[in-house]
Formats: structure tokens, sequence, C-alpha cells
């Protein structure tokens, strides 16, 4: 059994950036549990066969088909397919295809180049309708999409598939969605870890990494005033910046909380953890200068 299993984790059946079908978050890189980020409307992404793909656009708040169908030249050539799908994908504005790589088994990683006029929302969604489209394309391999910045810098990368974004099914018209998550929180004498699952309201403009550190500090498992800097994940590291309060209170059970349950989503594999911006030699007894990944407490 993989360490999670050992753990005594068990796979949340719904996911976290929101919409009741999140998958509970996957782990640490050796997790299998799925999920993502985006604000998509049930995505039926239905394998490619003769009678063509199914395009998928953003309107609005949602990722919607488009009725025809659309059928490659060459849908037998996986190259051709997915240049010709790309041609005819169309994009948010600020979005634009860089080009593609292809390796083993068909995987395919997607330079994709996002202005900073894009919106974290309008981006989730694209990546939604983006690979629930090629990944109907006979024969495709796993889908990584690159995200660059205008300076032509890695700001994301990780693999996706149709299935990542289930927990945007249920979008609210309010613009929030609700969703379950699994934290990992402190037994009652703070010697063990317990994963927990809870229901959790989130705004769209808000990322499942923030949400999961509110809910921590909410519930105790971080000193009760630390407060949240910065997050960003970059290259499946979660870069946590957190106010001095983390560094001068937290234990070795408060760090675990926090580096477990983010590494819960299958788009981060560690966490550096910052404190105003700096890396720290130890918190809480831990060794906090190199990114810390998922660890049985």
């Amino acid at each position: 059994m993989k360490d999670k299993e050992r753990g005594k984790l068990h796979r949340r059946t719904e996911m976290v950036f929101l919409g009741l079908a999140l998958m509970l978050l996957g782990g640490c890189g050796t997790n299998e549990q799925r999920i993502t980020e985006t604000v998509i409307d049930t995505v039926d992404s239905r394998l490619s066969s003769d009678r063509g793909i199914t395009i998928y656009t953003v309107k609005d708040r949602s990722v919607v088909a488009e009725k025809e169908l659309f059928q490659p030249k060459q849908p037998d050539s996986v190259a051709n397919a997915l240049e010709e799908t790309m041609g005819i994908l169309p994009l948010t504005d600020g979005v634009s295809f860089q080009g593609y790589t292809m390796g083993n088994g068909n995987a395919v990683s997607l330079a994709i180049l996002v202005t900073d006029s894009v919106s974290r929302e309008a981006l989730l969604l694209e990546k939604a309708a983006i690979v629930s489209t090629i990944e109907q394309i006979r024969n495709i391999g796993p889908i990584t999409l690159s995200i660059r910045n205008e300076a032509g810098e890695v700001t994301d990368e990780a693999v996706y598939s149709s299935k990542s974004f289930y927990y945007y099914d249920d979008v609210i018209p309010t613009g929030q969605n609700t969703g379950q998550i699994e934290l990992y929180l402190p037994d009652d004498k703070r010697e063990t870890l317990n994963p927990v699952s809870l229901m959790v309201t989130l705004q769209l403009d808000s990322s499942v990494e923030e949400e999961v550190v509110k809910q921590l500090i909410e519930r105790g498992a971080l000193p009760e005033k630390t407060q949240l800097i910065s997050l960003s994940v970059t290259q499946k590291v979660a870069y946590v910046d957190l106010s001095p309060e983390f560094s001068d209170e937290a234990d070795e059970i408060s760090v675990y909380a926090l580096v477990n349950s983010i590494c819960n989503l299958p788009h981060v594999s560690s966490v550096q953890i910052l404190i105003d911006g700096e890396k720290k030699d130890t918190i809480g007894s831990v060794d906090t200068h190199v990114p810390l990944s998922y660890t049985v407490r």
C-alpha cells in the first residue's frame, strides 16, 4: 500500500477548489487521487471516434460543448490530429498556444502563453476546455500543460485529464462553489495527524491552496494568529509565505499538518515554507530550508 494509505488516509470522493464533484485531493505526488483547478460545468469528455471530436470552449463562467463535431483530416496520426485540433480550438483572449512536444506513449506537453490580463478563473476554465477537447484525440497519451508568462517563464506545469475538473460541476450563480476537502488535523494530544473531510464554500477568485491554509488556521492546526501572505505553485512546489507567528509558535505537528494537507493536491509534490518571504532553517524542530513532502505523522 502507498504511504498515504498506510497513514490511514481515506480517499475523498469529491474535490477541492470546488464543486461537489471534487475527488478528495490526491497526494503528494505518490497518490493517484485527482484534482486540479477549474470552474467547469460537468464535462462529458468523449473518446474520439469516426464521428469526430467535441470541442469545448469557455463561455461566461463555464465550459460548454460545441454542437458541431470536429473531424481531424488525419485522425490516426496523433501529431497531425493534435495540430489540427489546436488550430481550430477557440482560446480566451490573452491565452495562446506556443507549441508542443510529444514523448513516449504519445504523451504530449503543451506550451501555453498567458498574459497578465488573464484572471485566475479564466485560466482555470481555459485549462479545462483545452484538456477536455484534446484528450479525445485517438491514442493521445497523458497531457501536460506548461503555462508560461510573457517573459517566457514557466509559472505552472502539471498533468491533467478531464477528470481533474470534477470539483467545478456545480457552479453557484453567486460566484461561489461548495465542495469537500480533506485536511490533516492534529489529535487532542497533538501527537498524530488524522484525515478529516469537510464541506467548504469557496469564492471563485480564491485558490484551493489558500482555502486549505485558511481552514487549517480556523481549526487550530496552525497557530491562530498565523496569516497567509502569499501562496503560489511552480513546477509542483507550493511556496507558502506565512507571517512570523507561524515560525514563532508552530510545533512539528503544525508543520506537517500544513505540508500534508497541501501535498494532498495532485498538482503539488512538495511545500516550501517561507516566513515573510524568507526561508527558515528550522520551524518547530523541522528542517524547513528545503521543500517538504508528505510524511506520515
